[in-house]
């Protein structure tokens, strides 16, 4: 059977455009997110300023922050095209992990932290965020982002 030109462009367009229809589309950058996590960062680091004092004086900000962050995965995790940054957001938050969760746990259970500690936390959950707000501020570019996890770069 002989085609046309026309038919064999056509045809020819169809094969190679049929797979990059089907694939996963990464999400667009969303402003409103990025907003969201440097503000979540920079309260975070406040409340970390904080963690010298007993956590009972500070428990209804914990909470407040923390649902706040809760929200921010939510969102980033209700699109399945954005694992990515809901993997770090999870990370962020586990209180088995050495990020904000693990921080929270630790506050709570010790009644205060040490300046060193707090020190260095606010060090790995800074850069935490920056990954966080990397990943967003790069979707649909090839721009790397040095995944971090438990504080360090890896």
């Amino acid at each position: 059977m002989k085609l046309a030109p026309f038919a064999r462009a056509a045809l020819a367009l169809t094969l190679v455009l049929a797979p990059v229809a089907c694939a996963p589309v990464a999400p667009p950058p969303n402003p409103a997110a990025q907003v969201t996590a440097a503000s979540l960062k920079t309260q975070t680091l406040s409340l970390l300023d904080v963690a010298a004092d007993p956590y009972a004086n500070h428990a209804a900000e914990v909470d407040a922050l923390t649902a706040r962050i809760d929200a921010a995965a939510s969102a980033a995790a209700a699109d399945p095209l954005n694992t990515f940054s809901a993997r770090q957001w999870a990370v962020l938050r586990d209180p088995s992990r050495a990020l904000y969760g693990g921080a929270i746990t630790l506050w709570r259970s010790q009644g205060a932290l040490s300046p060193a500690f707090r020190d260095q936390k606010k060090i790995q959950i800074g850069r935490a965020f920056d990954y966080i707000l990397c990943l967003e501020a790069n979707k649909r570019q090839a721009t790397a982002c040095g995944q971090i996890e438990e504080g360090g770069a890896s």
